[in-house]
């Protein structure tokens, strides 16, 4: 991540790696709306988004839906994820 902390945006959804956002900053929206980022937390947390509801879910952060995710998303995995973002933006 940027300077070591939490910052930046997320990228267009033209396809393109996002940036260091994290987890805990990006927006579902933001996620779903960006390839890149979406396929990780596809492979991390598959039942997530498979969920038909998760439209409604568009404004919250993935730490955010954690309260409400009966599919179990978990410490581990907002960690995980947080490290493949920091990955993507490395390309």
């Amino acid at each position: 991540m940027a300077g070591g902390g939490v910052g930046g945006a997320l990228a267009a959804p033209s396809g393109d790696a996002p940036s260091a956002k994290a987890f805990s900053t990006s927006t579902i929206g933001e996620i779903l709306d960006n390839p890149a980022a979406k396929a990780v937390v596809d492979r991390r947390l598959p039942k997530v988004f498979a969920n038909p509801q998760i439209k409604m879910a568009r404004p919250l952060t993935l730490k955010a839906l954690q309260r409400f995710a009966k599919d179990g998303v978990s410490d581990a995995a907002l960690v995980a994820i947080d490290k493949d973002f920091a990955a993507l933006a490395k390309k």
